[in-house]
């Protein structure tokens, strides 16, 4: 089983109108809602692999409830909610179909008293018990609780887990401390974390580094449209997809990250894992709902995926 753990949930709203004018009222046609955060987009991509998974999240009132409701019954996953008196947020999207532009508004999550944190981290160890990978997926929906993933990571650690990081920030930098198996920053993130400019290959491979020089095993560093560089031990590879259709980027670091919590969980070699992650990526990209491909889009993908050996520049 896969545990995915996203403390900062959210429900995803998209209303589609033609075109958006500021200060005028629009009728929208059409809208579509799916339950949003990370952890949740990667629970998604897993199921879509036929994987088993659970997702555990943070939720609150109405809006929580609502995505406690989308995850168990239109996504088909089984969910351990916490809950908090504070309510989950909505992301509301405005897509203009005439230019296809988006433009997003994000509402503040969800505050955590010291009660419901503990009452989290009970939830949570009872939760992780059983799973084979648990994916920490985001940032943390209350600032008072950012050390959530570094008191996370190990308690899964104990249970037998494979940890996947993939967030940014202080929560970020708090989780490294609690050496997680993997991480999958974008470039950006890793920029942050590091200290310097990733503008170079040989720049991205010394970021590579200073991941594995603080414990971390496997790094993933995501490109974008452009793929992503692997590194494990003496393993090192440059992953590239083959050009698509790009209908929504967003959520196609989650569904990367979604492959790689399969190809793990299998037990598949890193060069299967990689292209099955990166495939799932660019298959996100394709559909507007985020995790919403099937298996024979990753199988048609995943055979036009280029993966190259890269050894690390040395000096």
């Amino acid at each position: 089983m896969i545990l995915t753990v996203t403390p900062n949930p959210c429900v995803d709203k998209t209303v589609y109108i033609d075109r958006l004018t500021p200060g005028t009222f629009h009728r929208s046609t059409r809208t579509s809602c799916v339950p949003g955060g990370k952890g949740n987009n990667v629970a998604r991509a897993a199921k879509a692999l036929g994987a088993a998974s659970k997702a555990l999240v943070i939720v609150g009132g109405h809006s929580g409830r609502h995505v406690v409701d989308m995850i168990t019954n239109d996504d088909g996953v089984p969910c351990a909610p916490c809950w908090v008196a504070s309510p989950t947020r909505t992301i509301t999207t405005v897509l203009e179909e005439a230019e296809h532009r988006q433009t997003a508004f994000f509402e503040p999550g969800s505050r955590v008293t010291e009660a419901e944190y503990a009452s989290l981290l009970a939830i949570y160890a009872e939760a992780v018990q059983g799973a084979r990978i648990a994916v920490f997926s985001g940032t943390v929906c209350d600032r008072s609780i950012e050390r959530f993933y570094r008191e996370a990571i190990p308690m899964a650690q104990a249970a037998g887990a494979l940890t996947i990081l993939d967030s940014h920030g202080r929560e970020f930098a708090l989780g490294l401390e609690a050496t997680p198996y993997m991480v999958k920053p974008n470039v950006a993130e890793a920029e942050e974390l590091v200290g310097f400019c990733l503008d170079t290959e040989a720049a991205r491979w010394r970021a590579i580094d200073s991941f594995h020089d603080r414990g971390v095993t496997l790094v993933a560093l995501s490109l974008g449209k452009d793929g992503l560089l692997v590194s494990r031990g003496d393993e090192q590879y440059r992953v590239a997809p083959p050009k698509i259709r790009e209908v929504n980027p967003v959520g196609s670091g989650d569904a990367l990250v979604g492959g790689f919590a399969v190809g793990l969980e299998r037990g598949m070699s890193l060069v299967d894992t990689a292209c099955l992650g990166c495939a799932c990526g660019a298959a996100n990209a394709m559909t507007w709902d985020i995790g919403h491909f099937s298996m024979d889009e990753v199988r048609e993908i995943e055979r036009a995926v280029q993966v190259r050996p890269a050894p690390r520049p040395t000096g």
